[in-house]
């Protein structure tokens, strides 16, 4: 099983890196691969949706800016193709999904909601709930690292996650669902 993760901060590593990097302990626990892309690398569309396209589950990290995703993810988001009107491809469909936000205050969890629905309706994917939203006071004073409880949250997504995207290939139906529209 692969586990692509997405990291939408304009800057390489950071908070965001540190808190998606705990979801996928937990998912490599439980006998995951994992592998992280940053966007700040500069990597086309094309390419991460190759990586994408040949992941069981994806874990889509951002920091929240004004109570949404950062504009580099939004722009990847925007260029995934779901197969549909001539699109020859449809990574994210079917594809198990969790969402990790960072932000400066709990003001922003909401945040997570937006992304959720993208995923969701916009390209069916399958959303593990709730989406992880972590402050900056879920970090130790030097951002390198998550307090030991949020820790541990991180991890618990990461097994689930995976646990998730094995219900879903074992599905009848789930990865035959298509896009609201």
């Amino acid at each position: 099983m692969l586990v692509v993760a997405v990291v939408g901060s304009p800057n390489a590593g950071g908070r965001t890196r540190v808190a998606v990097d705990a979801v996928l302990r937990g998912a490599a626990t439980e006998g995951a691969d994992t592998e992280v892309v940053e966007l700040a690398e500069g990597r086309t569309a094309d390419e991460i949706g190759a990586r994408l396209g040949a992941a069981d589950a994806a874990v889509f990290g951002s920091p929240t800016y004004r109570a949404d995703i950062t504009a580099e993810l939004k722009g990847l988001l925007d260029a995934t193709p779901r197969g549909m009107w001539g699109e020859r491809s449809a990574p994210l469909r079917g594809t198990a999904c969790a969402t990790v936000l960072t932000g400066a205050s709990d003001h922003h969890f909401l945040a997570v909601e937006k992304i959720r629905g993208i995923l969701g309706g916009f390209f069916a994917a399958q959303l593990l709930s709730p989406g992880l939203y972590l402050p900056s006071a879920a970090f130790t004073e030097d951002a390198s690292a998550l307090q030991a409880k949020q820790q541990e949250l991180a991890e618990l997504h990461g097994r689930a996650l995976v646990e998730l995207a094995r219900a879903v290939r074992n599905s009848t139906w789930l990865k035959d669902l298509r896009p609201l529209v």
